[in-house]
C-alpha cells in the first residue's frame, strides 16, 4: 500500500506540474496574439493572427527531366520530357524538328554521402512518388469565419492537454487519499475518454472547413529569359487531420469507466451483504 501511495505521489506531481506548464504555455501564446506583429525582442512566435496558421497538406512533385522552348515560323511553345507517353511523343518530335529555334532547360540531381558527391553512377536513380509525404501549410485567411476556424484548430490541442492534465492531476490526487472504487474517479476517466473523442471530431470538422476554402496551391516554375518556360512542379492539396489513436484511446477510457462502475457497483453491493 506504500508503494502505492508513493507511486500515485509521483504521478500526481508529474501531472500537476504537466498542468501548470501547460497553463503557462497556453497564457504565454495568448499574449503574444495580442502584440501586433507576434515578436517581442528575441522572442517570436510561430503562429500567430498576422502571420497565420499551420495546415496539413500533402505534396505531389511534377519534375521533368528536360524543358525545350521552341519557336518557328507558324508556332511556338513549350514541351517537357516526363512520364506520359503523348507528351514524350511530342517532346521527340519537337527536339528532332531543325525548323524550330530550341532553348534547353536540363534538370539534374547529385546523389553522394557524407564524404564523395560521386556515387551517382553506383546507385539507381531516385524516384519521386506521389502523394508520399505531408507538410504544413500556413495560411492567412481574410474570412473571418474561415480564420476563426484555424484559430480554435490551432489552440485546440492545448485546450486538449489542458483539460486532459487537470483530470489526471485530479484523479491521481483522489486515488492517493483513497485508493478504492468510487463514482467521482469514474467520471473523470469518462471526461477524458470523450475530451479525446470531441478533439478529434473538431479537429476533422476543422480540417474538412480547410479543404472547402482552400483545396490546394499550385507552384509554377518559370524562367524570364526563356519565353513560355512556365510549367507546374509541385502541388499541394489540403487534407483532412484526424488521429485513429487518440480516437481509439479515447473509446478505450470509456470502456475503462464502464469497468470502473462495475466495480463500483460490486464494492457497494459486498459492503451492503457485510
Amino acid at each position: 500500500m506504500k508503494n502505492n501511495s508513493r507511486l500515485l505521489t509521483v504521478l500526481y506531481i508529474m501531472s500537476r506540474l504537466s498542468f501548470r506548464l501547460c497553463q503557462l504555455v497556453l497564457l504565454v501564446t495568448l499574449c503574444f496574439e495580442f502584440i501586433p506583429d507576434g515578436t517581442f525582442r528575441n522572442f517570436n512566435s510561430s503562429t500567430h493572427h498576422s502571420k497565420g496558421y499551420p495546415v496539413m497538406a500533402q505534396i505531389q512533385l511534377n519534375i521533368p527531366d528536360t524543358l525545350i522552348s521552341y519557336k518557328g515560323k507558324l508556332n511556338k511553345g513549350i514541351v517537357l520530357k516526363s512520364k506520359n507517353k503523348e507528351a514524350n511523343e511530342l517532346f521527340n518530335d519537337v527536339k528532332k524538328d531543325t525548323g524550330y529555334v530550341k532553348t534547353y532547360q536540363i534538370n539534374s540531381f547529385e546523389i553522394y554521402n557524407d564524404t564523395d558527391f560521386g556515387i551517382k553512377k553506383e546507385t539507381i536513380n531516385p524516384v519521386v512518388k506521389d502523394y508520399n509525404a505531408e507538410v504544413k501549410l500556413t495560411l492567412n485567411p481574410q474570412d473571418y469565419f474561415f480564420k476563426s476556424v484555424l484559430i480554435l484548430k490551432n489552440y485546440l490541442s492545448l485546450i486538449l492537454i489542458l483539460f486532459v492534465t487537470f483530470q489526471f492531476m485530479r484523479l491521481f490526487k483522489q486515488l492517493r487519499d483513497d485508493f478504492a472504487f468510487n463514482d467521482l474517479l469514474n467520471q473523470r476517466i469518462k471526461n477524458i475518454g470523450y475530451s479525446l473523442i470531441a478533439y478529434q471530431l473538431v479537429n476533422l470538422m476543422a480540417s474538412v472547413i480547410t479543404m472547402k476554402y482552400v483545396s490546394g496551391i499550385i507552384y509554377n516554375h518559370h524562367i524570364p529569359s526563356i519565353e513560355g518556360s512556365k510549367f507546374n512542379f509541385m502541388n499541394l492539396t489540403t487534407i483532412p487531420e484526424y488521429n485513429l489513436e487518440v480516437l481509439f484511446l479515447g473509446l478505450c477510457c470509456l470502456v475503462l469507466a464502464k469497468l470502473l462502475n462495475y466495480g463500483y457497483d460490486l464494492q457497494n453491493e459486498n459492503d451492503l451483504t457485510i
